[in-house]
């Protein structure tokens, strides 16, 4: 149990309820009829409590309309809540939407020393910083033209850079770094974890999973205002697919289909005991289709566990249907020991390589070949089975999604450690260069 000291962020019992009204002239209503309600209530926010210790880096996820925005709007006191309380401890800095805090018809210069002082710092404090402001914000010349003629990307670098430059002891994030470049953001996340370095509690809100697996030890998972599950980062995160997945569930197909598959399948059994003991974990089905087994091969078509650097694998995955399908689709991740998505491929990725006009009781096999060429260490294999929707815009109904599917150690086989979380092969050619000639 940490004790009051320790404790960045304090949030008990916190709802909020709006008052919707369907006609304007109800509000007039309501105001001049007493005993009657003219509206209904809509609770964004409903009894939500947690504790986020200091110097903790926590993630905020969930669908929209969740309420990851209201709560950090009452976490920063810029919204009263309707019942409950907040306690924080520390200097806030926050980025709740784009451009909030500006005066749009203030220079960015104005902007700077504006939220600076909103934030608690001095004069002198800013003009020690100023420069490093800048610099990260890179506007250029924009520094000294109004706020009212920036893009949404020059409004979010300036913003991002003077919350981050005042030093906070809670730095708040809601979703403002989607709208810069990759660059920009790869900046940003170095920052961040600098920030996370030096002690400071960083909330950290975003729909990029990968991004909240890699900044955060915890995560908070809000669905239709309520809190569903406070805790380690990787199992909110697959809660969280899982809850979008089970949106789109269906009734399974007939029970004659899934009969006809057991003889035809038969030979490629082996492992599959394994296969469904780890595929229990958290999968997500709709009926439509299924894996009834995955595994590790060797060039061989032997079962592995263990794969030496720079060793030619299979990944087979074995599929039943159960109802007829204009298409499916296939996908599988490689994540390391902390759940980060390392390797991912699809079908689609692959040229468009979908099962197409599969009918109800087929088997299919599929298999993956590739070189593994990654770091030392423990890894699992994700397996995912989906309808594509709108191939332009990768739209699909997810059939059957299997958080681990199979598991692998990955030795460095005598070559040594790569660096990186992963290798690609490359072509390399070198050349002189004598009197600026080649």
């Amino acid at each position: 149990m940490s004790s009051d000291s320790d404790i960045a962020i304090k949030v008990e019992n916190l709802s909020k309820c709006y008052q919707i009204y369907d006609q304007p002239h109800d509000r007039l209503k309501q105001f001049l009829v007493k005993g009657r309600k003219f509206y209904r209530e809509f609770w964004a926010l409903n009894d939500v409590s947690f504790e986020i210790r200091k110097g903790e880096t926590v993630g905020i996820i969930g669908r929209n309309g969740s309420g990851k925005s209201t709560l950090l709007q009452m976490i920063c006191g810029t919204l009263n809540p309707t019942s409950g309380s907040v306690q924080t401890h520390g200097r806030i800095a926050a980025l709740l939407e784009l451009g909030s805090g500006f005066n749009p018809e203030f220079t960015g210069r104005e902007n700077i020393y504006m939220n600076a002082a909103v934030l608690g710092l001095s004069t002198e404090e800013t003009d020690a910083r100023y420069d490093r402001i800048v610099e990260f914000a890179d506007i250029g010349s924009f520094i000294e033209q109004p706020v009212k003629t920036y893009s949404s990307g020059m409004m979010v670098r300036l913003a991002f850079s003077v919350a981050i430059h005042v030093e906070p002891d809670i730095l708040i994030v809601d979703e403002a770094l989607s709208v810069g470049d990759a660059y920009f953001q790869a900046k940003c996340a170095k920052m961040i974890q600098g920030i996370i370095a030096a002690g400071s509690t960083v909330l950290f809100v975003s729909h990029d999973t990968a991004s909240v697996k890699s900044l955060c030890s915890r995560a908070l998972l809000l669905e239709s205002g309520r809190s569903q599950y406070l805790g380690d980062v990787n199992t909110a995160v697959e809660k969280y697919y899982s809850a979008l997945i089970e949106s789109q569930r269906v009734d399974r197909g007939p029970e004659e289909a899934v009969k006809q598959t057991a003889a035809v399948a038969s030979e490629y059994t082996d492992g599959v005991e394994s296969f469904q003991s780890m595929a229990s974990f958290q999968r997500i089905q709709n009926g439509v289709a299924e894996f009834i087994n995955v595994a590790l091969l060797n060039e061989s078509g032997q079962m592995i566990d263990v794969v030496d650097f720079g060793q030619t694998v299979v990944l087979r995955q074995v599929v039943q249907v159960h109802k007829s399908v204009p298409s499916l689709g296939l996908a599988y991740h490689i994540r390391d020991k902390n759940g980060q998505d390392i390797i991912y491929s699809d079908t689609g990725i692959e040229g468009n390589r979908h099962l197409v006009d599969v009918e109800a009781g087929s088997v299919h096999v599929i298999e993956w070949r590739f070189t593994a060429h990654l770091r030392e260490g423990h890894y699992s294999v994700s397996s995912m089975l989906a309808e594509p929707v709108n191939l332009n815009i990768g739209e699909v109904v997810v059939a059957d999604f299997v958080p681990i599917s199979t598991k692998f150690s990955l030795s460095s086989a005598g070559h040594p450690q790569i660096y990186g979380a992963a290798y690609w092969s490359n072509k390399v050619s070198m050349r002189e260069i004598k009197n600026g000639t080649d």
